[in-house]
């Protein structure tokens, strides 16, 4: 446990390094990033020309929530630790990592943590800039930012989005190529995760199932939560299924862990 805890620094310290590499293309990504966020100003104007709310929300009030999500996707969205993940168990690269005293979870997770630090250092300058473009034409509800909320929220995306990342990932022990389910997942997180619109705005029924899986606490959940539109008893209910789908994920991928074990062989390294 000790040695454990010594080596997560070192882990964490060396990731970050590894990602700062890239940081050009990071900053890359997040300017094109902003490109939704432009496109759903363009489209949402054009619909609030006939009337001044949409549901609940108001036009300066829905661009908030879009421009929240940029935060959101920076901090807590995982970049290509499924396909890194995938390489190092396809191509025999645990060996120096089985011989260590670190769980591969663990080890994992703080590259993911230094690789979402990476990013968002990166993608700061350019996120502050549309911000601050966007505020000049449209006056955002900036004020209403719920951070008491938000950050526990933020933390738990982040957690959740990691769990299943780990899972999907560790597939690999017996698929020679996962990118087919990871972009199948990817596109039930954009459409059931709140990127099109905010979920509250589908009819209630639907609503209501949306709610009960993991893809809304990935993005919607966090992003409702720093714009204050949740009530008290909304935002505990949620912050429970959160964290409860992503300590499912965790056990599962403990489970997927030891089962690919048994099947994993390499040689050398």
């Amino acid at each position: 446990m000790i040695s454990t805890l010594r080596a997560l620094p070192t882990v964490f310290s060396i990731g970050l390094q590894r990602q700062l590499a890239y940081r050009w293309n990071y900053l890359l990504r997040a300017l094109f990033s902003a490109m939704p966020l432009l496109v759903s100003w363009v489209f949402w104007q054009a619909v609030f020309q006939t009337k001044e709310t949409v549901g609940a929300y108001t036009l300066p009030g829905l661009l908030t929530y879009y421009a929240v999500l940029l935060i959101v996707e920076a901090v807590s969205s995982p970049a290509d630790d499924d396909f890194q993940i995938s390489r190092e168990i396809r191509e025999g690269m645990l060996n120096p990592i089985l011989l260590r005293p670190l769980p591969y979870g663990l080890y994992r997770f703080f590259l993911f943590l230094a690789g979402r630090c990476a990013y968002f250092t990166a993608a700061l300058l350019p996120v502050v800039i549309c911000f601050y473009l966007l505020s000049r034409a449209i006056p955002l509800e900036l004020g209403n930012l719920d951070l008491l909320r938000g950050l526990p929220a933020l933390l738990g995306s982040a957690l959740l989005q990691f769990s299943l990342t780990l899972c999907l990932s560790l597939t690999s022990f017996w698929f020679l190529d996962i990118s087919a389910l990871i972009f199948l997942v990817y596109s039930l997180e954009f459409l059931a995760g709140g990127h099109v619109f905010p979920l509250d705005l589908l009819p209630a029924p639907i609503f209501a199932v949306a709610r009960l899986l993991p893809f809304a606490y990935e993005y919607w959940f966090p992003t409702a939560s720093l714009c204050g539109t949740l009530s008290q008893e909304a935002w505990q209910a949620g912050l429970c299924l959160q964290f409860g789908w992503a300590l499912a994920f965790l056990v599962l991928a403990h489970f997927i862990w030891q089962a690919g074990l048994r099947k994993y062989t390499a040689a050398g390294g």
